[in-house]
């Protein structure tokens, strides 16, 4: 760790070394010992200032403030850009999914599912698989 790091770090979590998060603490240890006069009198003035700190009085917000800075926060707006976007977010999926489905259709994709379906039923009544969905209509008729 370098002693502008040490010294950043110093300046974020304090003057006391057990109070910064775990992750740091050892390293920040070995860059002190290295250098304990520089690195000493960093702490030491981050540690004076963690005292003032301390003194201070803790305070709230009181309410009326908290009123105050939610009537300044700016509101979210609602354009019809949005709503646009959304509604051609809406169609382009749904143009997409009309697509599919008809690309699936055409390409015979079902056919070969039903083909799969009868050799699936031919197997498991042991019977002769149809050539045809004409051969396998009239024998599901004469059942």
């Amino acid at each position: 760790m370098t002693p502008d790091r040490f010294a950043e770090l110093a300046a974020a979590h304090g003057g006391d070394i057990g109070r910064w998060p775990q992750c740091l603490r050892e390293a920040a240890r070995a860059a002190l010992a290295a250098d304990p006069h520089r690195l000493g009198a960093v702490l030491a003035a981050e540690a004076d200032l963690d005292r003032l700190l301390d003194l201070a009085p803790a305070q709230g917000a009181d309410a009326a403030l908290l009123g105050r800075l939610l009537e300044a926060a700016p509101k979210p707006r609602r354009s019809a850009s949005a709503w646009w976007a959304g509604l051609a977010a809406g169609l382009g999926l749904a143009v997409a999914t009309v697509a599919g489905v008809a690309v699936g259709v055409a390409s015979g994709a079902g056919e070969r599912l039903d083909r799969r379906a009868d050799a699936i039923l031919a197997a498991a009544y042991d019977q002769p698989e149809p050539d045809t969905a004409a051969e396998a209509l009239e024998e599901a008729t004469d059942l």
